[in-house]
């Protein structure tokens, strides 16, 4: 049985900031999936193969999404604490 890629539980722990349950739920399923593609062998079908390369494109695109838009932010914040020192250099406060 093909096991199904713990999007939920992988968001949960990048919300919460926790790296570490996120590389490790990753790096579980990973292992688990191999483990089924060695148990099934030739006789695997593909349908849940692809229905999973599906999810995990669907995910790494959300990923990308969150990595633009987090460098995005951070380039602001730059942007802003160079202005606000400007200010402050210039005697404006």
């Amino acid at each position: 049985m093909i096991p199904t890629l713990p999007v939920r539980q992988v968001r949960s722990a990048l919300d919460a900031g926790d790296w570490e349950a996120a590389a490790s739920l990753i790096s579980t399923h990973e292992t688990e999936l191999r483990d089924a593609i060695a148990a099934e062998g030739s006789s695997a079908r593909t349908e849940p193969l692809l229905a999973l390369l599906h999810a995990q494109r669907a995910f790494l695109e959300e990923l990308k999404t969150a990595r633009d838009d987090a460098a995005h932010q951070l380039q602001q914040l730059g942007r802003d604490h160079r202005g606000a020192q400007a200010y402050l250099g210039a005697g404006g406060g």
